[in-house]
């Protein structure tokens, strides 16, 4: 009873956490579209090297270690940028950093996936090439509980919280109740929409079947 008492007092604390966790693997998806679609547009170039070459560089970014470009961006950029049209330096937080990291998965996969639905969509089969779309929502939750190595780096996450909550408490039991207790976080917010992708996905795939021809 103690325990549950002592996570509930907790729950906003963890809760303030949760929301980096969310806004990492937002900002992550954001960059991977932003540079994924291009790229998967010169995937599917009519110029034959461009094309090569895209694929090859897709290729390359999706299958970077994630957990080592967190480390690497962590250290290799700086913690502030000076632009010449600003008076002072613009900071550069570790949580962007972190989802600089994890944005090289999402590029890799957006470019990839795009470039199939951009295909499709030529080809005249709509349904087919909106399969993107519960296809990004997945990669998205697994940057979402990939987010929760930020705590490496120093960024006030979820996990980083449960470790303050048990050096606050000086209760080494508690380890176990708090790590699960926010597992269930990630599952709260991860579970709804992966139930909602895979309805999205089996609609889809229902009209293509519907859109082939027989």
């Amino acid at each position: 009873m103690e325990t549950l008492e002592t996570l509930w007092t907790w729950t906003p604390f963890l809760l303030q956490g949760f929301g980096w966790n969310v806004l990492i693997a937002f900002s992550a998806g954001l960059i991977g579209l932003a540079f994924g679609v291009p790229l998967a547009y010169l995937m599917r170039a009519r110029t034959r090297w461009v094309a090569g070459v895209s694929q090859r560089t897709s290729g390359v970014i999706h299958h970077l270690p994630t957990f080592a470009l967190i480390f690497y961006m962590a250290v290799i950029l700086p913690a502030e940028v000076s632009l010449p049209w600003m008076d002072a330096p613009l900071r550069v937080a570790a949580w962007f950093k972190v989802a600089l990291a994890l944005s090289a998965m999402q590029i890799g996969y957006v470019s990839e996936n795009f470039s199939i639905a951009l295909k499709a969509w030529r080809d005249g089969d709509a349904a087919k090439s909106m399969l993107f779309i519960p296809g990004w929502i997945n990669g998205f939750l697994i940057t979402a509980i990939a987010s929760s190595n930020a705590s490496v780096v120093g960024v006030n996450e979820l996990v980083s919280r449960c470790n303050t909550v048990i050096a606050a408490t000086g209760q080494t039991d508690l380890m176990i109740p708090v790590y699960l207790y926010a597992s269930l976080f990630f599952l709260a917010f991860c579970f709804p929409l992966a139930w909602a992708v895979g309805k999205l996905k089996t609609r889809l795939a229902a009209r293509v079947g519907l859109s082939r021809p027989r």
